[in-house]
């Protein structure tokens, strides 16, 4: 995902403008009741939600009930003033942007302001009508900053789901990087079904982490040559179920933990741990179920020989609406072509993307 674009702050276009008024919410801190009287009624006139409190101290008391898009606060008021006001939203609000008013506009103040937590001050007197300009102005760069640190929060969930698959991978000896190559996969045949550039990215978590409840399975089990006993297989079957707690606990990725925890149901309702079957399983986990049975039956397994790339297509079809959903594995098999020298690979946006190694 992009970053937006570096560079100074412009005032809003009108369209902006409108929008951000439309749901901003401004708490007005002011000890002089004409003061807040006027500046209620006109920041309302100007289609904002006004509140209004007499003192930085019901000022904090009122965030503690309920939040706001920005204060606008005097800096002169018995009890606590407007820096100290900024100084303790700067510690527990740091996203609402304080605009102070003062009566005593010089350039220690304005850095002292801007050093204490405040993010703009209007000089008195001021005109009324400039007030919209200087809000929305720094709503606006209070959306970019929410965005950025949105930005920076994905990216870092990104790398810890990244470093998640590849301990769980390095479980099983013959499944180094399988939950890539499945993502590689699902995503080559979400792409091709047009989904919207969520579900994409949703598809795109959920395929690195589908495995995760196998960090309960034990090693022996996971590593094991020759069939499994009913304890063992039930170990394993247990995988899902566990992996949907764990995800579900993570609150970036409690979007994935029901695709997590039916990447096994079957399209017939022969699968678990809930016996789903047809459109009853999530879509992306049938996408899933058809990328990572293709991976396993195209990959080492110390239980059954490799299968070429083309007959594990024809696996997927000859199992096509019973274990799989036949639409997506109609899907797969033509976002997924095979080398002359028999390597798959997948395509996306007429790009071919080799499977990780």
């Amino acid at each position: 995902m992009a970053e937006p674009a570096a560079g100074p702050l412009s005032v809003p276009t009108a369209a902006t403008a409108s929008e951000l008024r439309s749901c901003a919410h401004i708490l007005v801190v002011d000890d002089e009741a004409w003061v807040r009287d006027l500046l209620h009624t006109s920041l309302s006139c100007s289609g904002y939600c006004v509140s209004a409190v007499p003192s930085a101290e019901q000022a904090l008391a009122f965030l503690q009930r309920q939040d706001c898009d920005l204060v606008l606060s005097d800096v002169r008021m018995d009890g606590m003033d407007g820096l100290a006001l900024s100084r303790a939203l700067r510690a527990s609000h740091p996203h609402i942007p304080v605009v102070l008013l003062t009566g005593h506009a010089h350039v220690e103040l304005a850095r002292t302001a801007l050093q204490q937590g405040a993010a703009d001050f209007i000089t008195k007197p001021f005109a009324v009508g400039a007030l919209p300009i200087v809000i929305e102005r720094n709503l606006e760069r209070a959306r970019i900053e929410r965005h950025r640190a949105q930005q920076d929060g994905e990216r870092t969930m990104l790398q810890s789901v990244r470093m998640l698959a590849a301990t769980i991978d390095a479980k099983q000896r013959c499944t180094a990087r399988h939950s890539e190559r499945v993502t590689v996969l699902a995503a080559a045949v979400g792409e091709a079904m047009s989904l919207p550039l969520a579900e994409q990215r949703t598809l795109d978590m959920a395929a690195r982490v589908h495995d995760v409840g196998k960090i309960g399975v034990p090693d022996c089990v996971l590593n094991k040559g020759g069939a499994l006993d009913d304890l063992e297989w039930e170990s394993v079957r247990s995988h899902p179920v566990t992996g949907h707690s764990i995800v579900k606990a993570v609150p970036q990725l409690e979007c994935v933990a029901s695709i997590v925890r039916h990447h096994h149901e079957r399209f017939d309702g022969d699968g678990y741990p809930d016996g789903l079957c047809g459109d009853e399983i999530p879509l992306l986990a049938r996408i899933i179920t058809v990328a990572d049975a293709y991976e396993a039956m195209t990959s080492e397994r110390p239980y059954r020989p490799v299968l070429s790339p083309a007959a594990a297509c024809a696996q997927l079809t000859e199992h096509a609406g019973t274990q799989f959903d036949p639409d997506i594995v109609d899907i797969f098999r033509s976002a997924v072509v095979v080398e002359t020298r028999g390597r798959a690979v997948a395509c996306r946006s007429r790009v071919v993307v080799r499977l990780p190694a």
